[in-house]
């Protein structure tokens, strides 16, 4: 007999200005504290301004990881926090940066090595505490007591997950999201809305975790156009000025919301065949490729509001402009066998609702592949 579970154990402060609070939620935990933060937003100017009210002799020790981390980039950053005596973790990025801060705070407090924590509930003692500052409206990690590393080699990506492995507080802050570019502020969006919608057709779902994906999936579905619309650097440029506060706002919250209705009823189909390694794409962009398909195969497992969600979805994409096939030179045969074999035996595949055969993938996978000349790609986003 199995059992529907909730969980949310992550404090969240909300709100445009919230940054404000950041020196104080760090003050209230161990010092000092090492800050794990996405290499590009040191470069972008993005950091300082978000450390900006944290006192210099909090911080011990700063740590930058490239996108996609894998274990080697995690130890490394471990061996500079216990070099410092960190006691504590600021994580702050997108799904990188904050994958890899956890990986650290469980570090701090575990012997490891990583691997024998692979899998949900190995952690042996609860991660050091940690503050989430999300810096995408995207992964939801800053309440997910799950990450994710990428291992060269591997079929599929490393997920580590369970109790005392979350962020103990997220603070989202919508001002860090102002200066997104397009691209990253899409792929984002259409991450967030799996998360939602793979929530509804998760066996795993309960009235709880329902209540949650609909309502995150209305408001992404409502801001992610204007989100992306705002982009300076291929829209209207309001983000920047700070006039569409209020749309990055919302998309942030609903991003965070998504994350919580999918960490308990877990995910589905798409994201077991988007953990290949063997693919050159990134996450957001392969999930909104895979999204309308998966969604349709789920359609009649699926509440009456949810159904209304996935019809909605074409007519979303065509205001993103956003093309939802995969780019034939960028992905051969060899990358989509490597999609299918990621999913066998995944857990997220089992909690599918729709039960399918690697046959039934290929041909879903083969559909999601343009043949007409009008790729999409990580490069042409539009």
């Amino acid at each position: 007999m199995s059992f529907g579970i909730f969980r949310a154990p992550t404090r969240i402060v909300a709100g445009s200005g919230s940054l404000a609070v950041l020196g104080a939620e760090l003050n209230a935990l161990p010092g000092p504290t090492v800050v794990v933060a996405d290499a590009g937003l040191a470069d972008a100017g993005v950091l300082p301004e978000i450390l900006r009210g944290v006192p210099a002799d909090r911080i011990g020790a700063t740590v930058l990881v490239a996108p996609d981390p894998d274990i080697a980039a995690v130890e490394a950053a471990t061996a500079v926090a216990r070099r410092a005596s960190c006691r504590s973790v600021l994580a702050v990025g997108g799904g990188s940066g904050l994958g890899a801060a956890k990986a650290v705070a469980i570090l701090l407090t575990n012997v490891g090595p990583l691997l024998d924590y692979e899998g949900d509930g190995r952690v042996p003692h609860p991660a050091a505490p940690t503050v989430a500052v999300p810096t995408t409206a995207g992964s939801g990690s800053e309440v997910s007591n799950a990450l994710v590393l990428h291992e060269p080699g591997r079929e599929r990506e490393i997920i580590i997950r369970g109790p005392g492995c979350e962020p103990r507080t997220a603070v989202l802050d919508a001002t860090v999201l102002r200066g997104l570019p397009r691209t990253p502020m899409l792929y984002a969006g259409l991450d967030a809305l799996t998360h939602a919608l793979e929530s509804l057709w998760a066996r795993g779902a309960t009235v709880f975790t329902e209540a949650l994906a609909v309502r995150a999936a209305r408001e992404i579905i409502a801001t992610l156009p204007s989100a992306v619309a705002g982009c300076r650097d291929s829209g209207d440029g309001t983000n920047a000025t700070g006039a569409n506060d209020t749309v990055l706002q919302r998309l942030l919250e609903a991003s965070t919301a998504a994350n919580l209705a999918c960490g308990s009823s877990g995910l589905g189909l798409v994201h077991a065949l988007s953990s290949s390694v063997q693919v050159p794409l990134a996450h957001g962009l392969q999930n909104g490729v895979l999204l309308p398909r998966v969604a349709e195969l789920n359609l009649g497992t699926v509440s009456v509001e949810a159904a209304e969600l996935i019809d909605r979805l074409p007519r979303l994409y065509e205001e993103l402009s956003f093309l939802p096939v995969f780019d034939p030179s960028v992905m051969g045969a060899g990358e989509l066998d490597s999609m299918v074999a990621a999913s066998g035996g995944h857990p997220f595949r089992t909690n599918n609702r729709r039960e399918v055969t690697d046959s039934d993938l290929h041909g879903l996978l083969a559909a999601a592949v343009d043949e007409q000349g009008a790729p999409l790609t990580e490069e042409d986003p539009t």
